[in-house]
């Protein structure tokens, strides 16, 4: 599944847009909107997108400009831009900004579907680049990896050695986090037994995906669970360099499996903690890792929450009873926030579930889509709101979720054959 931010400043562009991408059967796609560069820009630090199709003149933060942060912030994002202008001068400056492709709104849909076609295609060919990682065999660089995780294994757990091997960890070993400064702890499990070897490549793909944005080492290992310690490249910068590490599992979990064979599943507590407080918090994300993912696991990534909500991370359900119990609470929260966001990214971070493992598994346990699902729900209400209130159909239409009443009538009248007006008046009924 790949994840796409749609950012037009006029609402009818943007939503016509968004839903044909969703409705469309070429790709797996999970939509995202925003009616302005500004708030393109706050979802971008929440999120990872790999495309983002563009309007160039919008007020405020044009395109040109949402286009260098993404390029300066997100260098493995794809940009679309479609234009209503075909003006040589914004041609030139989304070349400058690396833009993938610069599309006329006046061309069609099906030329936004061929460029998005091409920007995918793109990210698998990078991703079977990534074959250079198998040469890690050389004995130095094994040796060095062993003495990096030797030493951050002893400033994580011996205290009293900690400021003594400040100088040595920063000059013999070049560790490259800051001891000064609180990390977050990342547990990966592979369902496959490990080597130094095969623990090497899979750092080495992790250092590939996030560096940018994220500085990361290798903490401990055993046969099948790898632990890191990391902190953002620039401080400010914390809840990009989460989004980072939760946007890059799918992707290393794929070049992992294509490149060595190995299934690997993450576990990340984005919670920063003081080097002298690290170690209970390390043992439990150990255990997790250890004892409460399947060897066989679908999980991309999760956060340490979606096991502490069960039971503590130190017991309770094992991930199995996990999934199951998952889609109760995935159902209540749906349910509750009907007049809310409910994209497959918002409920993905509510459960701490990579979203293609949350949609994928929610559709095999359920036998049906979340996105029949949340629309299933929207109607239920709306169609009650109807019947049995004096709301105005305009606030209906907010009540369940749509931020206007002529999107909410054209989806109303496509579910249920009739508009809400006819509905009301009538005597229809939810089937």
């Amino acid at each position: 599944m790949y994840r796409v931010l749609v950012v037009d400043d006029e609402e009818m562009i943007t939503d016509s847009l968004a839903g044909m991408l969703e409705e469309t059967p070429q790709y797996e796609l999970d939509v995202y909107k925003a009616y302005s560069g500004t708030e393109a820009l706050r979802l971008l630090n929440e999120f990872q997108f790999d495309i983002v199709v563009s309007d160039i003149c919008m007020p405020g933060i044009t395109g040109i400009e949402l286009a260098k942060n993404i390029r300066q912030k997100w260098p493995l994002c794809h940009v679309i831009f479609q234009t209503g202008y075909d003006d040589f001068h914004y041609a030139q400056q989304a070349i400058r900004q690396r833009v993938t492709h610069y599309i006329l709104k006046s061309e069609g849909d099906e030329f936004l579907l061929e460029a998005i076609g091409e920007c995918i295609r793109t990210i698998e060919r990078d991703m079977d680049m990534q074959d250079t990682l198998l040469k890690t065999k050389e004995e130095t660089r094994l040796y060095k990896a062993m003495l990096r995780r030797n030493m951050v294994q002893t400033l994580l757990f011996d205290q009293s050695k900690r400021t003594s091997h400040r100088d040595r960890a920063y000059e013999k070993v070049e560790i490259d986090l800051n001891l000064s400064l609180p990390v977050m702890l990342l547990a990966g499990r592979s369902a496959q037994e490990l080597t130094e070897e095969t623990a090497l490549a899979i750092d080495l793909a992790m250092q590939e995906k996030i560096s940018y944005a994220v500085k990361s080492e290798a903490a401990w290992m055993d046969k099948h669970v790898i632990m890191w310690a990391l902190q953002p490249v620039e401080t400010e910068n914390l809840r990009h360099a989460q989004a980072v590490v939760k946007g890059m599992a799918e992707g290393i979990q794929r070049t992992i499996r294509q490149m060595l064979g190995i299934s690997i599943s993450f576990v990340f507590r984005e919670k920063q903690i003081d080097w002298e407080h690290v170690s209970q918090p390390f043992e439990e994300l150990k255990h997790i890792a250890a004892n409460r993912l399947r060897a066989d696991s679908q999980i991309a990534m999760a956060g340490i929450e979606y096991f502490e909500e069960e039971g503590g991370a130190a017991g309770g359900q094992n991930e199995a009873e996990l999934e199951k119990s998952f889609v109760s609470r995935l159902m209540a929260y749906m349910t509750e926030h009907i007049d809310g966001d409910l994209s497959l990214c918002t409920l993905s971070e509510k459960l701490h579930l990579n979203p293609s493992y949350l949609s994928r598994r929610f559709k095999e346990l359920t036998g049906r889509t979340l996105t029949e699902v949340i629309l299933r729900i929207r109607m239920e209400t709306a169609c009650e709101l109807l019947k049995t209130t004096s709301y105005r159909i305009s606030e209906i239409a907010q009540m369940v979720g749509y931020e206007t009443a002529a999107n909410f009538s054209k989806v109303f009248k496509k579910a249920m054959k009739m508009t809400p007006r006819e509905y009301r008046d009538g005597e229809g009924t939810m089937q």
